[in-house]
């Protein structure tokens, strides 16, 4: 007589639905397209303001948010500004740098880089549809001898920071109705 062997099909199945359970555990889910609340859709996204000192971070913050509304819903989003319910103003209110590690004396290790902005969504009568102030992230960059190889860091950690900032604007956007 030849000895039992388990069954591949259970195994199988037992396989699958303990990683079914794992990841329910875990909290993780599929990221929907959410619901923009009513009236407020299409969305024209306006080049934020920049009212920090670092060139350029208008348009890497900007680009992020219209990438990610793009992702998640492009049948939200209007072409101009003429075409749109509501127009996307925003305002990048800060960068913070700060030092959180030193390699000896005096000598950076690693920064962080800190992002405000504030963010509106404005009606063609002027009146605010949606807000939300102050919202920030933040990321940390190792620092180099190099301070060319630093700025490219820190404009790195920039752009992860405002892809996560757009993420929670979406998010805020869509889950708050």
């Amino acid at each position: 007589m030849r000895p039992s062997r388990p069954n591949s099909v259970f195994l199988a199945a037992c396989a699958l639905v303990g990683t079914l359970l794992l990841g329910a555990a875990c909290g993780y889910r599929f990221q929907s397209a959410g619901k923009i609340p009513e009236g407020l859709e299409p969305i024209f996204i306006d080049v934020f303001e920049n009212r920090t000192g670092e060139a350029g971070l208008e348009v890497t913050v900007t680009n992020a948010v219209v990438f990610e509304f793009t992702r998640r819903n492009r049948s939200a989003m209007a072409n101009s500004a003429a075409a749109a319910s509501v127009v996307m103003k925003g305002v990048i209110r800060s960068v913070d740098l700060q030092t959180i590690s030193t390699r000896g004396r005096d000598v950076a290790g690693e920064r962080r880089v800190a992002l405000t902005v504030d963010v509106q969504l404005v009606k063609p009568s002027g009146e605010v549809g949606w807000a939300v102030k102050n919202l920030t992230d933040n990321e940390a960059f190792r620092v180099t001898n190099d301070k060319f190889a630093n700025d490219d860091l820190q404009r790195a950690a920039l752009g992860i920071v405002a892809t996560r900032i757009a993420e929670r604007i979406y998010s805020r956007l869509t889950d708050e109705f």
